[in-house]
């Protein structure tokens, strides 16, 4: 049971906990939408590795249930995305601008930018979902979860962010 009532706007817990601020709701899929659309720089693949990466630390037992990380990554990009995403979970003050170097050297700028802004998106939800103690997904969460992160339509469920 979340720590906070939910309200009637919203399809996911945390959905329906931000839904006491619709307009907040609004603006936090606003930006969800635009890393996850059609012009994102990085494969749903990578995202969600670093998705799972960082539900590993956070605390959100919804996000955890989603999936661990792959044991191993499929390419270097992507290895190097998670790895980036772990050392942004332990201690993101230590992340030095070496590291920041070794991604530019594998990504373009603008591929920075996005896994940047997806990893910070990301840890924010997936904390906003510790913080009001969501719960692990359903099997019809995890489901609807599944089928979007291989591009099939799926029904307003969040993706791994509190909302």
């Amino acid at each position: 049971m979340p720590r906070l009532p939910l309200s009637e706007v919203g399809d996911s817990t945390a959905d329906r906990v931000m839904g006491h601020r619709p307009e907040v709701l609004a603006a936090w899929d606003g930006l969800k939408h635009a890393l996850v659309g059609l012009s994102s720089t990085l494969s749903p693949e990578l995202k969600e590795q670093v998705r799972r990466t960082l539900a590993l630390h956070t605390g959100c037992e919804f996000c955890a249930s989603l999936g661990r990380p792959a044991a191993e990554q499929p390419s270097p990009q992507d290895s190097l995305a998670v790895a980036f995403a772990e050392a942004v979970a332990m201690d993101h003050a230590a992340v030095s601008g070496g590291q920041l170097d070794v991604l530019l050297a594998e990504f373009t700028v603008p591929q920075v930018v996005e896994l940047l802004t997806w990893i910070v998106f990301e840890y924010a939800g997936q904390m906003f979902g510790a913080l009001i103690g969501d719960e692990p997904a359903t099997a019809q969460e995890r489901a609807a979860f599944e089928a979007a992160v291989v591009g099939q339509p799926r029904p307003s469920i969040r993706s791994g962010q509190g909302g």
